[in-house]
């Protein structure tokens, strides 16, 4: 087989000015990647260069990098190696490399990034879906392409190139590269898969990685139509920019299902377990109000929408410190606040008397140009999240007295014409009423 008339095909027909990232490990494929990439580089016109994590979970870790570096210099392509430290954090030792590993890859400066996986890898990791359990997503396996971020493209090229092929094209040129000694400890799932199971199915079944890989393609199909009607149903939830809960409910059970999952993964959220987003759904379908933290976030169902916000409130000054006093206008933009012109808003002499920023309690009322009202009150009728309304600052004088409710309402006793509001940005999105388009889910 042709592996450079293969490549060259399978690279985007605008190359000019293109720039292609290898992820190089040193191992075979990656070597015998970068090898055709640079072949291909000066009669295509694209920028090469190569990337390194190293892990160093290896003795053999530097000698790894030397090689690559090694390797890149001979071929004159640019490479940048960085060291990363894994943490397992509840993961598997694999799990974890792999999302330093692409942590690493997302930093990348090229709009593509080439990875070396080929047709075993894509048999193994449709057979470690099945172990796992991973659902449709877990058994499509591998894409040819996926966004990695909103400016890099994941590339894999090589995906229907046998393993034998790329051995046959590093020995034709003369390819050195390293071998990982892990890869045999079938103590890791994938090495089980490899050495051990795969090898007992082909004897079996002996057209079994045909069958995979034709399985695989299916489920590749039918998961593009899949994702193509819950972006649908996803778009028509959020016609003007707001997730309406009613509209969701009026899908059938799998579309509610499917466009929750899709949330989750359009707002960066680690999906829950099964369990756990019926739970989700049922709470929608039946409750007129819920919330739930996940992964530092909370999403809040509130007046017939879900908004999302960070879970992580502590850092907020007025609830670091047991009292933050001081001349208003000088702790004001200490912490963070910043004094909006505003038609009735602080005067100027009152930001420079002593005063207090502290977080609302029961007790607290503000004087509006009618009577008083209090605070909670006033954070409910202007729709503030539930969630934070407890600890939502407001500036008060020396004698205790509410001067003014962050980012919302001024005393009316201590307001002047073309005065400030004190707005303390991070809680826009907390405002569901006044701010709406703080509260728009990707």
């Amino acid at each position: 087989m042709d592996l450079l008339a293969f490549l060259e095909a399978e690279l985007p027909k605008q190359t000019d000015e293109l720039g292609i990232e290898v992820g190089l490990s040193g191992g075979l494929d990656s070597v015998v990647l970068l090898h055709l990439l640079a072949c291909l580089r000066d009669r295509k016109n694209f920028k090469l260069n190569a990337v390194h994590v190293h892990h160093g979970l290896s003795p053999f870790a530097d000698d790894w990098a030397d090689f690559c570096q090694t390797l890149c210099d001979r071929l004159n392509i640019g490479l940048r190696i960085v060291k990363v430290e894994i943490h397992t954090k509840g993961k598997g030792i694999e799990a974890a490399a792999r999302t330093e590993r692409y942590r690493v890859f997302s930093d990348g400066l090229n709009q593509i990034l080439a990875l070396a996986h080929h047709q075993n890898d894509q048999i193994e990791t449709f057979m470690l879906g099945v172990a796992r359990g991973g659902g449709v997503r877990a058994l499509a396996s591998m894409p040819k392409w996926r966004a990695l971020t909103e400016d890099i493209k994941i590339w894999r090229p090589l995906l229907e190139i046998q393993k034998a092929t790329l051995e046959q094209y590093a020995a034709e040129h003369g390819l050195a590269y390293v071998s990982d000694e892990s890869n045999q400890d079938t103590g890791y799932l994938r090495n089980w898969v490899r050495h051990d199971a795969l090898p007992q199915w082909q004897r079996q079944v002996p057209n079994i990685n045909q069958q995979i890989l034709a399985n695989v393609r299916s489920i590749q199909d039918d998961l593009a139509l899949l994702e193509e009607i819950t972006l649908d149903d996803y778009h028509h939830i959020l016609s003007d920019g707001l997730f309406h809960v009613a509209k969701w409910r009026n899908l059938s059970e799998l579309r509610r299902r499917r466009v929750l999952h899709y949330f989750f993964q359009a707002n960066e959220i680690r999906l829950p377990s099964y369990k756990t987003l019926s739970d989700m759904a049922r709470i929608l379908l039946e409750a007129q109000s819920a919330q739930w933290q996940f992964d530092g976030k909370t999403i809040s169902y509130y007046r017939s929408m879900l908004y999302v916000g960070r879970s992580e409130t502590e850092d907020y000054p007025w609830l670091c410190h047991t009292v933050i006093q001081g001349r208003l206008k000088d702790i004001l933009l200490a912490n963070g606040f910043t004094l909006k012109p505003h038609h009735f808003g602080l005067s100027e002499q009152t930001l420079m008397n002593v005063g207090i920023v502290r977080k609302m309690t029961n007790n607290d009322v503000i004087k509006l140009e009618i009577g008083h009202k209090s605070t909670k009150k006033m954070l409910q009728e202007c729709h503030v999240l539930p969630s934070v309304r407890k600890i939502w600052p407001i500036i008060t004088n020396a004698d205790n007295i509410c001067l003014a409710i962050a980012n919302l309402k001024i005393n009316q006793d201590f307001r002047a014409v073309d005065g400030f509001l004190p707005v303390y940005e991070p809680l826009t999105e907390h405002i569901t009423e006044l701010n709406p388009t703080k509260n728009v889910i990707k």
